[in-house]
């Protein structure tokens, strides 16, 4: 959904998504070549409530990625991002194979 919501509205957005099947884990990639996300962003996008752009200019509430990395590490994984500002993002998201099923 962030891969369409925060796009420039003169590019028609492009989304690839690919999984590669790890000896230990599952690893999935959501690419986009949205607005980007400066460096100095990269590590509070995952916080809860983070937002990065006033309410007028997208809306939300913060919460989306926060979730996602809840997810990922209640499946003893981890997510991640490269983004350069301007240029769009990947979204890594490793997911161990064999799972603890006591933290699900």
């Amino acid at each position: 959904m962030n891969a369409i919501k925060f796009r420039n509205k003169n590019v028609l957005p492009k989304i690839e998504i690919n999984a590669i099947d790890t000896k230990n884990h599952f690893v999935f990639s959501v690419k986009d070549n949205g607005i980007g996300i400066a460096p100095d962003h990269q590590d509070k996008i995952f916080n809860f409530f983070t937002k990065l752009h006033l309410k007028s200019e997208y809306e939300g509430y913060g919460i989306g990625l926060s979730f996602c990395k809840k997810i990922a590490e209640i499946h003893q994984g981890q997510i991640g991002v490269f983004s350069k500002l301007g240029q769009g993002s990947t979204f890594t998201i490793k997911i161990h194979k064999n799972l603890q099923h006591e933290n699900l």
